[in-house]
């Protein structure tokens, strides 16, 4: 495993932050990553074809996906858009994804937790967790701080 991924998660992704209401920027990754619980993988010997399917016969509950080439901001979303058409091609219609680019330029007065990341990654989990969790973020101030140009990014659609 990658170990400015690890790094990553738990030294940005779980730091505390005002930004977020005082919660983890990604309050799950962490917990996911210490109960082995997330599959990290680069994307390189492997297809990224290959590595989702071998997700969806393992015990993982979600997965991080490495691509150490430099994406621009502008492929981020067509590229979370072909991986969710490789998911369906797979049969895989429970699963969505979510890409970290660490050329992403959106922020919360100031913070940008993608601008950190070691690489482009790809987050893919089942779409019943990945809701679950928005849910319970929804019932506290997690994402009061979001500016339009953020909440647009991740598609969130309420306020």
């Amino acid at each position: 495993m990658s170990e400015d991924v690890k790094d990553y998660i738990n030294n940005v992704l779980d730091e505390r932050r005002q930004e977020f209401g005082g919660k983890a920027v990604c309050p799950f990754a962490a917990p996911e990553l210490k109960a082995n619980r997330l599959m990290i993988a680069e994307v390189g010997d492997k297809s990224l074809l290959e590595l989702i399917s071998e997700l969806a016969t393992s015990d993982y509950e979600s997965a991080l996906f490495i691509i150490k080439e430099d994406i621009p901001a502008e492929q981020t979303k067509k590229f979370q858009l072909f991986v969710n058409r490789l998911l369906k091609q797979k049969g895989l219609k429970d699963y969505k994804n979510i890409c970290f680019n660490p050329n992403d330029d959106v922020e919360i007065e100031g913070y940008n937790p993608r601008s950190l990341a070691p690489y482009f990654m790809v987050n893919i989990a089942d779409k019943k967790v990945l809701s679950k969790a928005h849910r319970a973020l929804k019932k506290t101030n997690y994402y009061d701080k979001l500016p339009d140009k953020y909440r647009k990014f991740l598609n969130l659609k309420e306020k």
